[in-house]
């Protein structure tokens, strides 16, 4: 069965005075860490438990689960059963409103639901009081799929039911058969069940650290291990490129991008990212990665402060010269639609907008009145008043990925910003709107979507 070599930091280049000094990094800031490892290649040269913790332990791994699930749709999509364009609907036809799925959720497809870009701005069975996988299908949307990034539970949860129902077993068993057995991925592993009896694929893993490492080590040979390729090496690519911006994110390790159910970090490669301090931050040209698992739920910053530990300390030191990265190119600035797009009913009260990116201004108007605002996709750009209030601002546009993201922050005697995210899918567009809590930016937080007149 395979298992992980032991080696030391020094033999991969890396001083055991810097995994100290990320140690004790973390005690300074006070991050409760349950454990971490460090793997090179297939050699741990880093490990650690604090009690009552111990390398034998089923942790919960949060939304990890996720990154798990994305491989389960890959084994799928290995095998035949399903393509990542085909509308997730078509697979539930028993979970459906009694007149059909809303225009939206039709249009929604398997893909869009890897890469968070659904038709709901948030976790659907959170409010629903029934059914988790049901409530995916029942609740009303609010914006058109395959446009903005929202961070979407439910969407996980539901290709993790695809997944058992296509199957006939549970997601954790077919992941097994499929890939994990191969990896000795632990017997007493298990995944926690929705009140339904559905594998919970968007937080419900409970496993070992080292059993995350695993899952880590294989995805970083792009889904092959002693020659045979285990989950599809396209699939693979796609799982772990970036490929939707999440700009609008609350914090700088959350704004990086995007693949299927994986996070891209500030540096080249990809994350599982799971709430609390679960991660497995993996780099495929230093052929390493790192795994910790901690408890930060109760103090927003230690998650911060667990990636900065690790960049100060510890990355400055890799050898990137390991397993080749594919080159991730920059995203493609899309050119904006000339034209008026009015807005389909929605709560933050948008009737239309124009684009004119050659004058660099946007042009609107809401609930509250019309508005325009300035802009350069180099620096900010001074504004006389945000829209609805006598403050002045500054703004800055910028497209990348069919996207265009406008970022505004006030300067007057009131501090705050709003962060606007347009994104294109034909002749329509999807917006998602964040902002601080000022009572002029109502108009300014949640989801819309609009057409070309």
């Amino acid at each position: 069965m395979f298992d992980f070599s032991s080696g030391s930091p020094e033999e991969r280049g890396i001083p055991s005075k810097a995994v100290a000094a990320f140690e004790r990094r973390l005690s300074e800031h006070g991050v409760r860490m349950h454990g971490y490892l460090m793997l090179s290649g297939d050699a741990l040269i880093a490990e650690r438990y604090w009690p009552p913790y111990a390398r034998e332990t089923n942790h919960r791994m949060y939304s990890v689960t996720k990154s798990f699930t994305a491989l389960a749709v890959g084994l799928l999509v290995g095998e035949g059963k399903i393509s990542l364009t085909d509308p997730i609907c078509e697979y539930f036809p028993d979970k459906l409103p009694p007149g059909g799925a809303h225009p939206w959720c039709a249009e929604t497809t398997v893909e869009d639901m890897l890469t968070m870009r659904t038709c709901h701005g948030a976790t659907t069975y959170k409010a629903y009081g029934g059914d988790w996988v049901e409530s995916f299908f029942r609740v009303e949307p609010d914006h058109i799929p395959g446009t903005v990034f929202a961070y979407d539970t439910s969407s996980s949860h539901v290709l993790a039911a695809l997944v058992e129902r296509l199957s006939g077993m549970e997601l954790l068993d077919y992941l097994r058969r499929g890939a994990l057995d191969a990896l000795g991925f632990s017997r007493g592993a298990y995944i926690l069940k929705d009140p339904y009896g559905v594998s919970q694929g968007g937080s419900g893993l409970m496993c070992t650290l080292r059993d995350v490492a695993r899952c880590a080590y294989l995805c970083l040979r792009g889904g092959t291990f002693e020659g045979r390729e285990l989950i599809p090496a396209r699939f693979m690519r796609r799982a772990v490129g970036n490929l939707t911006p999440t700009d609008l994110q609350g914090t700088q390790d959350e704004r990086c991008g995007y693949g299927y159910f994986f996070w891209m970090p500030r540096e080249r490669g990809f994350v599982m990212y799971g709430m609390g301090g679960q991660l497995a931050l993996c780099f495929p040209e230093a052929d390493f990665c790192l795994v910790t698992m901690a408890d930060t739920i109760g103090a927003p910053a230690g998650l911060q402060l667990l990636y900065d530990s690790f960049y100060d300390t510890v990355w400055p030191y890799l050898k990137r010269t390991g397993v080749s990265a594919e080159v991730k190119k920059p995203f493609a600035a899309p050119a904006l639609s000339s034209g008026r797009f009015t807005f389909y009913e929605n709560a933050m009260g948008w009737k239309w907008v124009e684009f004119d990116p050659e004058g660099r201004e946007l042009r609107f108007e809401t609930a509250g009145g019309p508005g325009k605002l300035r802009y350069s996709d180099a620096a900010f750009v001074p504004n006389p008043a945000f829209p609805g209030t006598g403050y002045p601002c500054e703004c800055r546009g910028e497209r990348k990925a069919g996207h265009f993201l406008l970022h505004c922050y006030v300067t007057g005697e009131e501090q705050g910003h709003v962060s606007m995210d347009f994104a294109w899918k034909d002749t329509r567009l999807g917006v998602r709107m964040v902002s601080t809590n000022e009572p002029f930016f109502r108009h300014y937080r949640g989801f819309a979507s609009a057409y070309l007149e």
